[in-house]
Formats: structure tokens, sequence, C-alpha cells
């Protein structure tokens, strides 16, 4: 264990969601098992119990941690996860499945990443990374809400058009290919904006993807996370 430093800038929820991170990259701590408590943290931390709940909810958004109401936080089991050799595109699935894909680009910003964005992108403490979000429709209904990360490499993708499909475009102007990487599905529901994005009520059941993605030079070329309407689409893997 060591001790957080008081020192410097970084906040100590910040200093303690990456001391625990680095215990479960480890192996310290593994899949299931439970972690110390809230009071346990704070006296080996020495910090507030206030800071040890906003770093065990900083890895909880990371879907490193769960917090079960009564029996306390767990290293998070997997969800279903299946590593790939070749990523087939949202617009390829739809596509072989002879339907009518329509995209429509909602926003692009850039944004400060999170610490798990950090970590697969290899970034700098002071990077920030291009987020663009996306509505697709398949045979005009509202099928996805699809949020994709990249580095300021690809910061010309603002003046390209988005209304595609990302991977062509990384093919034919980068000359870049996704290679491997991992896909993790889960259930989600719903939240406000998703809810009317998608033309659903607010909390609906929707399938969560997320695709940690490298390139063909071995190099992380994206992160995205797709929220879909499990009752309109089936989701094809190979």
């Amino acid at each position: 264990m060591e001790a957080l430093n008081t020192q410097t800038s970084v906040p100590l929820y910040s200093q303690l969601a990456e001391q625990l991170r680095q215990d479960i990259y480890t192996g310290r701590f593994t899949q299931g098992e439970k972690i110390p408590s809230e009071f346990e943290l704070s006296r080996l931390y020495n910090v507030s119990r206030s800071t040890v709940r906003k770093a065990i909810s900083v890895l909880v958004s990371e879907n490193l941690l769960e917090t079960t109401h009564g029996k306390g936080t767990f290293v998070s089991s997997p969800k279903i996860n299946q590593n790939s050799s070749g990523f087939l595109s949202f617009t390829e699935n739809v596509r072989s499945m002879g339907k009518t894909l329509i995209t429509r680009t909602i926003h692009m910003t850039h944004v400060v990443p999170s610490e798990h964005q950090k970590h697969f992108f290899r970034l700098d403490e002071k990077e920030k990374l291009l987020e663009v979000e996306r509505l697709r429709y398949i045979d005009h209904i509202p099928i996805c809400v699809e949020t994709s990360w990249f580095t300021s490499r690809y910061d010309s993708l603002q003046e390209k058009n988005l209304n595609g499909s990302l991977y062509e475009i990384l093919r034919n102007d980068y000359d870049i290919r996704p290679l491997t990487g991992s896909k993790t599905i889960e259930l989600c529901y719903a939240s406000p904006d998703e809810a009317a994005l998608l033309d659903i009520p607010r909390g609906s059941a929707l399938m969560l993807i997320e695709d940690l993605v490298y390139d063909n030079h071995e190099n992380p070329l994206h992160i995205s996370k797709q929220v879909l309407r499990g009752d309109k689409f089936r989701y094809a893997l190979k």
C-alpha cells in the first residue's frame, strides 16, 4: 500500500482511485473479490469516507467495481466479453442483414478523458480526446446511440462527413484499419437523453456494447460505446 501524497494538486480521491485501480490490474484484488469497506479504506489511507466514496464511484463508472447494497463493494466480474481478431462494423452488420442504415452526427467535441481512457490511450496528463456522438437508424427507426473517442491524431475527423462508416473513412483517408481489441456487452437502462434520441420510455432496457480497438499497427485506435435497442437489433460477432 502506497501513502497518498497530500502535497500534490492531484485530488486525494483521484489518487485513491488510481491506487485501487492498480490493485485490480495487478491482481491484488481479483474478480468477484470484496474490497475493504469504506471505513477500512478511510483508516488505511487516512482520508475521509466521502473521499473513499468518490474514489469508488469513479471505479464503478469504469466498470472496475460494483456495489451491492448491504454487502459491500466488489471487483466487477466480467460481463459477456468477446475478444476478436476482426471487427464487423455497425455499418457492415446492418448491410449483412439487407437493411437500410442512416447515420446522423449529433456532436463532435473535445473532452477530458476518464482515467480508464487515459490508461487505454496512454495519454499525457493534459491531452484531450475527440468525442463523436452519432444516432443510427435502421429502416428509419432510431436504433443506436454511438459515442466514439479518438486521440488528437484524428482531430481532422471534425472536417469529415461522418454520416456513414467511420471505418471506411479511417481506411480510405488514414490508411488505418481496426485489427484487434475487446468487446464487452451488458445490459443498461435508457437515460433521459438516450430515451429521447431513441424514442423510447426513460429507463427502458438497452444493450450496451463497448469496444476497445487497436489498429493494424497495434496502436490504440478508439473506444466506442454503443447503446442499442435490443428489441430491434441483433448484434453479430465474428
